[in-house]
């Protein structure tokens, strides 16, 4: 088998070598938490528990938001619709198998894709199965599609298309694989003519849409050092489209502006993992050691950088009204002004019922009983008009809101 490494555990070898709303900040005085100015008041309008959560495995399940009602899948094999507004659910399935990529979709239909490999499409109305096919490997980003087509990328280094109405494959690009690459991959950019996607070579590539034959690349990353580590080079984000332009960054490498046809614009260095978000006219990129870098969005020149937050596990920023909202692996929530990248904000998300209150500790020694849990949140937020999703490792689905004090 290829070798695969986590980004949660690459970074830790390298450094070595529906509830009623809450509302409450961070405890300032837990042993390396930054110091924030509170500007901001973060709430909790519900909290659902969904299975056990992804736990140590690096799955990165999101939701999916669609008019009024949001669909979720977790780690364990379910599938549910649930009101946005208050959590409360409308229908849920199971499936076999415990779920590594989705939710996505529109017109009916959801995509997930299970552990043994498999697509699955649902019907949006009750979760019933309308068709599954076998896919290369398995896929870890939820499906890309368009009005006749899925596109899939999975860990094999392959990008194939499926037809909507029935799931039988239409083309697959296999991409030649590193020996060692970051585990995940991004959800192919679809835009009219074009499939555009990042491999764990460092190459942004971009495929034709009915064919499935490449029509250009673009380098974001070279190979470089004596050890497969140094080597890394994974394109691992989704890219982004703006305004005739593709945004995109790779481990070990930089953050780009490619045009359609293929030509790069600009590159910045920005060594990440996760996709860049896109505001204010700035893109802002999560970098490898945690730090969160603004970039100006027409000529790629650095704008600010935040390194307050180095070496807490951050995920992946999003923008949120004219904030940037990030979380941690301690289960911490963030926020930054969009404008100088100031700590507006902080909120510790773990479950309140399961709290301990020790006298005279701080909030973080409160919670050392539950250390031996995954209380972090790896997955990419979601934000909707009604507040911010949130998707925690243990397995709990939540609406946040974020407003100035």
């Amino acid at each position: 088998m290829r070798n695969i490494l986590v980004p949660a555990l690459l970074t830790a070898f390298l450094a070595g070598c529906a509830s009623q709303p809450e509302s409450s900040t961070a405890d300032g005085n837990e042993p390396g938490f930054p110091d924030i100015r509170e500007t901001t008041d973060i709430g909790i309008e519900w909290r659902e528990k969904l299975g056990d959560g992804s736990g140590l495995r690096y799955e990165r399940l999101r939701p999916l938001v669609v008019d009024d009602t949001l669909y979720m899948a977790d780690a364990s094999g379910s599938v549910s619709a649930r009101d946005l507004d208050d959590g409360d659910s409308q229908w849920s399935i199971r499936l076999d198998l415990p779920i590594t990529a989705g939710v996505s979709g529109d017109n009916g239909q959801l995509f997930v894709a299970t552990l043994d490999g498999a697509l699955h499409c649902l019907n949006a109305d009750n979760g019933k199965t309308l068709w599954t096919t076998r896919l290369t490997s398995e896929a870890v980003a939820p499906a890309a599609f368009d009005n006749g087509r899925v596109f899939v990328h999975t860990v094999d280094g392959r990008v194939s298309a499926y037809e909507r109405s029935n799931g039988r494959q239409a083309w697959s690009y296999e991409n030649a694989m590193p020996v060692l690459t970051v585990r995940g991959t991004g959800t192919p950019l679809v835009l009219d003519q074009l499939v555009v996607t990042g491999f764990a070579t460092g190459k942004l590539v971009a495929l034709d849409k009915v064919l499935g034959i490449p029509r250009w690349d673009a380098r974001l990353a070279t190979p470089d050092g004596r050890s497969e580590l140094e080597r890394l080079v994974d394109v691992d984000g989704s890219a982004l489209w703006d305004n005739g332009v593709i945004y995109a960054a790779a481990y070990h490498g930089k953050l780009a502006a490619v045009s359609i046809n293929g030509e790069t614009r600009w590159e910045e260095e920005g060594s990440s993992y996760t996709s860049p978000a896109m505001g204010l006219g700035n893109l802002y990129l999560t970098l490898d050691d945690d730090s969160v870098q603004a970039y100006d969005q027409v000529s790629g020149a650095p704008v600010w950088k935040q390194t307050a937050l180095r070496g807490r596990g951050l995920g992946q920023v999003v923008t949120y009204g004219s904030w940037l909202v990030v979380t941690d692996r301690e289960g911490y929530l963030y926020v930054m002004n969009q404008v100088d990248g100031e700590l507006v904000g902080s909120r510790l998300l773990r479950p309140k019922p399961l709290h301990v209150n020790y006298p005279n500790q701080t909030e973080g020694a409160n919670w050392k009983a539950l250390r031996g849990r995954d209380m972090g949140v790896r997955s990419p937020l979601v934000a909707t008009d009604d507040g911010l999703l949130v998707y925690t490792n243990y397995g709990e689905l939540m609406l946040v809101t974020v407003e100035a004090d």
